[in-house]
């Protein structure tokens, strides 16, 4: 039997950084969400939550600290800890 010649080319990710940010999001209600970010792309962060982490697929909003707004989706929850894909097209 043959081995497959082919081998996928793994789908290069943008570079993370890492950051000890502290934000507020804000659900869909308006209601704060205490997190602490631990790492930020263009195109999402991944936070741990302070209390209850906002629910998968849950809309959120993030002020930056140079004032911008990037809204998101959140996209995964495991604990305390979830991830937002920011939607790009508003920025």
């Amino acid at each position: 039997m043959d081995l497959p010649r082919f081998t996928p080319t793994p789908i290069p990710r943008e570079r993370r950084r890492k950051r000890c940010l502290h934000v507020t999001l804000t659900d869909r209600e308006g209601t704060p969400i205490e997190v602490m970010v631990r790492n930020v792309s263009s195109h999402g962060l991944s936070a741990a939550a302070a209390g209850a982490p906002p629910a998968c697929n849950e809309v959120v909003r993030a002020t930056m600290d140079d004032g911008r707004e990037l809204w998101g989706l959140v996209r995964w929850v495991k604990g305390n800890l979830f991830g937002v894909e920011f939607d790009i097209r508003a920025t």
